[in-house]
């Protein structure tokens, strides 16, 4: 979320090979190592319509997909750490959290992160001809991808399962 990785400009001609770096918060260049704020008013990154307010509204969902992925995970650990009730009511609380991590239908976090970003990639001309996703746009599909599955998997465990005591 935090580096500069997800879309990336390359070129390959030598001897002057450079590279910009697309993050939410950032873009660098590779050329001479730079970095500067993304997207700035000053730089003249928002003269196409909406671009930053779209930018702006994916980092803002990255934000908000950190904080409760990190309270899912917290979560996930107090009750590894709780006793055997403590886990029997906790599939609820955790598979919601994962589904609002990652589902886009509940919480619009992740997801609509990627798509903000995957919208502006195919349209916006502030991207140069050539410009392709980078690791953490990857990264954030795999995320989002996994936490489906895993608030899916906790879901069905817990709706599924018998109760603790019919094992006596």
């Amino acid at each position: 979320m935090l580096l500069p990785n997800w879309l990336v400009f390359s070129t390959r001609s030598i001897p002057f090979r450079t590279s910009v770096y697309y993050g939410l918060f950032k873009k660098c260049t590779g050329y001479n190592d730079t970095c500067r704020p993304f997207p700035s008013v000053d730089q003249h990154d928002c003269n196409e319509r909406n671009f930053c307010e779209e930018w702006e509204a994916a980092a803002i969902g990255m934000i908000l997909a950190a904080v409760v992925g990190g309270l899912a995970w917290l979560h996930l650990v107090s009750v590894l750490v709780g006793g055997r009730a403590m886990r029997e009511k906790a599939w609820k609380i955790l598979s919601v959290l994962f589904f609002v991590y990652g589902i886009r239908k509940f919480a619009i976090l992740q997801f609509s992160s990627i798509a903000f970003i995957a919208h502006l990639y195919s349209t916006a001309d502030t991207f140069y001809y050539g410009t392709k996703y980078d690791v953490s746009f990857v990264l954030a599909n795999v995320s989002a991808s996994l936490s489906i599955v895993l608030g899916i998997t906790l879901f069905m465990n817990g709706l599924l399962s018998p109760p603790e005591y019919m094992h006596i």
